[in-house]
């Protein structure tokens, strides 16, 4: 429901002018807002008791990062967001429709051809979801929006974010009971087939106009989940089946989501046969009209700043544009070297080592270049939307090639020498170890039964003492050459490990929960939460990933703060 600020409402939040209310959550509230190019977009703000936990910011910066990257037609992707602000925030796209939760308690169940509608493209939206590794957690009627052309998910991520703070860890469970699965009722792991149970939930409630575990006290209801048979009487027959096997107490019983979207396109009417097109009843159809006329007037609308509240200051930039249709473009500089930005042929500025900034341009396409080492980079064209954020980070391929390129990826590799160096100093180390704790056993037992160490043991021991450590320095140095060396790879989705011996882990960031630099020792240290079977941290010295001089080094951590973000820390 679209309502009007408040008194005490922000107006403004980042780039975006606010509109009016659109609701409220888990997590703070949610306004209507529009980008400076005049983009609308929903801009949830964070409650400040959230906002001043220190683990939620590090889950919720997590979680939005990992939201971007989720597509599909049926969900409302992340636009924009400032995990850093005060308060935080983030922007979606906004769907003009109401929720259904608000269509079904106003209008009624929906016929069996719509909730089919429905259902497959809500499977096919969390098949979005779950293709990036994220578990929605909260799929309920009121995360879901009814849009003229089908539906779609809101608030991806947002519950496990939530589900890491202080604030929700003394709570019993993190969602909304009635369409919540067992094992999230029982703060168990959870994972896609979690949102599967969900999903059978929110269609039984689509067809009957309730819940199939009822009404009534939080742990009366989160019983029924655990242990009751779910109540779908009243619904339609050829729903039964579909939505009792997505009912499955044990998540390995639950149908997956490609056998779910073919079941539900199969009742739902071919997009031909739909009259105009669409796939609601008609007073659901007016609902969603409503909404759109409702959104360009209130967006005609703007709230004027207050009288005490001077302009932003701004300073600016060649090819920028006014604030009222800016696009970002945010530049990276990962390369050791200086960097000359050219922006539509004029100078616009000096990207030190390891520097980014970001540029707020005019929406459309823009040509860019970087220079470095006397080298300029070909034009590339950029085309910019307004309110959407483009990256693009810059780096030297090697001093022989030092025209710069945008690159998506940076890896360090340490040399076969290095790695030949390590396992022969150590076994160096463990040679001398073990020959010492040799010659001081001869040398007691000798004492005890001899009185004496008798005078031929006294040469031989020591070419002994120096032979075996170096002897087996040059062995382990030759088997370390057989060794392929440590490599870091570093990319939007995440970071790749290769580690001695040639295994290979390759993770996403949302399953990073820190990278930290102190000194020359690197460490990646994984999120207590993480799906992935393996240990809780990798650690490198810099050296041993090929980053053993300063140049290197300068990427390594121009990359790391590009890449990972508010992951990682650095420490002298």
């Amino acid at each position: 429901m679209v309502r009007p600020l408040r008194d005490g409402d922000p107006v403004q939040v980042g780039p975006y002018r606010l509109h009016a209310r659109l609701g409220g959550g888990g997590m703070g509230q949610v306004f209507l807002g529009r980008s400076p190019g005049g983009r609308t977009v929903a801009v949830k703000v964070v409650r400040p008791e959230l906002a001043d936990d220190p683990e939620f910011r590090r889950r919720f910066a997590a979680e939005v990062e990992a939201a971007r990257r989720v597509g599909g037609f049926y969900t409302a992707p992340v636009v924009d967001a400032d995990v850093n602000g005060v308060p935080p925030w983030l922007a979606t796209a906004y769907i003009p429709g109401p929720s259904l939760q608000a269509a079904v308690t106003e209008h009624g169940p929906l016929s069996v051809e719509s909730v089919a509608v429905l259902g497959a493209g809500l499977a096919e939206g969390l098949a979005a979801v779950h293709a990036r590794r994220l578990v929605h957690r909260d799929l309920k009627p009121g995360n879901v929006i009814l849009a003229s052309d089908g539906p779609r998910l809101i608030d991806f991520g947002i519950a496990r974010a939530l589900d890491a703070t202080s604030h929700t860890r003394t709570a019993t469970v993190v969602g909304t009971a009635a369409f919540m699965s067992p094992e999230q009722a029982r703060a168990d792991e959870v994972g896609p087939p979690s949102d599967v149970f969900s999903l059978g939930s929110v269609l039984a409630f689509a067809a009957t106009g309730r819940s199939p575990f009822g009404q009534g006290p939080l742990h009366t209801v989160i019983y029924r989940v655990v242990h009751a048979e779910p109540d779908l009487s009243g619904l339609p027959a050829p729903l039964v089946d579909l939505v009792a096997s997505c009912l499955a107490k044990n998540p390995g019983q639950r149908p997956g989501l490609d056998l779910l979207m073919a079941d539900l396109n199969a009742l739902a009417p071919p997009p031909q046969d739909r009259p105009g097109g669409r796939w609601l009843p008609d007073e659901l159809t007016e609902v969603i009209t409503r909404h759109r006329t409702l959104l360009l007037t209130l967006a005609e609308t703007r709230p004027a700043p207050a009288a005490d509240s001077p302009p932003p200051p701004h300073t600016s930039r060649p090819g920028e544009a006014p604030a009222k249709e800016q696009a970002l473009l945010r530049i990276g500089n990962l390369s050791p070297e200086p960097m000359q930005v050219l922006l539509d042929g004029s100078a616009a500025g000096e990207l030190a080592p390891g520097q980014e900034r970001t540029l707020h341009l005019a929406p459309g396409t823009h040509s860019l270049q970087v220079g470095a080492a006397g080298a300029v980079s070909p034009p590339q064209h950029v085309d910019l939307r307004p309110g959407v954020p483009t990256g693009i980070p810059f780096d030297l391929p090697s001093r022989e090639a030092p025209v710069p390129e945008p690159v998506h990826q940076v890896a360090f590799t340490g040399s076969r020498w290095w790695s030949a160096v390590v396992v022969g100093r150590f076994v160096v180390v463990v040679s001398t170890v073990l020959i010492g704790i040799l010659g001081g056993v001869v040398s007691v037992e000798s004492l005890v039964v001899e009185g004496a160490l008798p005078e031929h043991w006294t040469p031989a021991l020591v070419p002994v003492t120096i032979a075996f450590p170096l002897g087996g320095g040059i062995l382990g140095s030759l088997l370390g050459l057989v060794f392929p060396p440590l490599k870091l790879v570093l990319s939007p989705h995440g970071p790749t490990l290769r580690l001695r011996g040639g295994d290979q882990k390759t993770f996403h960031w949302s399953d990073v929960q820190q990278v930290r630099l102190k000194n020359k020792s690197l460490r990646l240290t994984l999120a207590s939460n993480s799906p992935l079977p393996t240990r809780n941290s990798y650690r490198f010295t810099v050296d041993d990933i090929g980053a053993g001089g300063v140049r290197e080094l300068t990427r390594l951590r121009a990359a790391l703060r590009w890449f990972a973000g508010d992951r990682y820390t650095e420490q002298s």
